[in-house]
């Protein structure tokens, strides 16, 4: 006769429990005595632990009862032991790993999503544990993202073809930064610059795989002209009445730069005309530094000149 092992187990657990609250208010034992909730709760994992051994080591989920009860046999222990701080809670979420890895790698075709919850384990088992620590709430927040980041990069490296979960890892690990550099004072205020230059390495990459990719260049480069302008202006290394000419001349320049990849790499004649366009009044913008303020309305108004003449000239044939 086939036994199911999982009514087994269960049925017992439950007799077990009730007749351990029997007992208790039978006055035959102590319910508020550690050594024998240590003892049941370490029993219950042994058991469930042997179900799984017995399956062929292939049922993972009886890991479930294993880990949950493991580590409250755990917590319990190091509470009896007068540990007072929140790393008494962390076995339990070491326990609750043990599960989502035995189904990942038992299947990790099909059980790829086990990397998100275990993830998360992770970071709660850790956080648990070190909480109470020196660290402060902001590497708190920086290890929950870049423990998020890591469980989706796994689960992109699990199937190349799943490139939403590469971005997400991305997005998540370059948020990362921000709690971190939050406790750094003054050096919070790079984390702008810095985010930039992260977002436009995507755009880097594409470009450089491939150059059909034309279009990469543009966001690519207007985000890192942004972030080096903003850095420069954050560090104060230019002087302050020579900074709004200087930056600007340099906006421009970096965008100029940028238009001329184009125009010059990939042939593209209206890339010309912008290239050209950003360049002069990047020159424009050092040459009238009194008058910086009134440049752009001025190359805005001769921009329109330029269309309405264009517009209104005889056409070739």
């Amino acid at each position: 006769m086939k036994v199911n092992r999982s009514s087994l187990f269960w049925g017992i657990l439950l007799m077990g429990a009730g007749a351990l609250a029997l007992a208790g208010q039978l006055g035959y034992i102590d319910r508020s005595s550690p050594p024998i909730w240590i003892g049941v709760f370490a029993l219950v994992s042994l058991v469930a632990l042997l179900n799984y051994a017995l399956s062929g080591w292939k049922q993972w989920g009886w890991l479930f009862p294993t880990g949950v009860f493991g580590g409250l046999a755990v917590t319990v222990a190091l509470a009896s032991a007068n540990i007072d701080n929140a790393a008494i809670a962390s076995p339990l979420f070491f326990g609750l790993i043990i599960p989502f890895a035995a189904a990942y790698l038992t299947d990790r075709s099909r059980n790829w999503w086990a990397l998100i919850p275990g993830g998360v384990m992770t970071f709660l088992a850790l956080t648990t544990l070190l909480v109470d620590a020196t660290l402060g709430d902001e590497w708190v927040g920086a290890l929950f993202l870049f423990m998020v980041a890591l469980g989706f990069l796994a689960v992109y490296l699990n199937k190349r073809t799943r490139l939403w979960a590469l971005i997400v890892a991305y997005v998540t690990a370059v948020l990362g930064i921000a709690p971190l550099m939050a406790s750094g004072g003054r050096d919070a205020e790079y984390y702008g610059p810095i985010f930039l230059l992260a977002v436009a390495l995507p755009f880097f990459v594409v470009y450089f795989r491939s150059a059909a990719n034309w279009w990469a260049v543009i966001p690519a480069g207007a985000l890192t002209t942004i972030s080096i302008v903003a850095g420069l202006s954050i560090s104060g290394i230019v002087a302050f009445r020579w900074e709004n000419a200087f930056m600007t001349a340099l906006l421009l320049a970096g965008l100029a730069g940028t238009f001329a990849v184009l125009w010059l790499r990939h042939d593209k004649a209206w890339a010309r005309i912008v290239t050209i366009i950003l360049a002069a009044l990047a020159v424009a913008s050092l040459l009238f530094i009194n008058y910086s303020e009134i440049l752009w309305p001025v190359a805005i108004i001769l921009g329109g000149i330029y269309l309405f003449y264009t517009a209104l000239r005889p056409k070739t044939i």
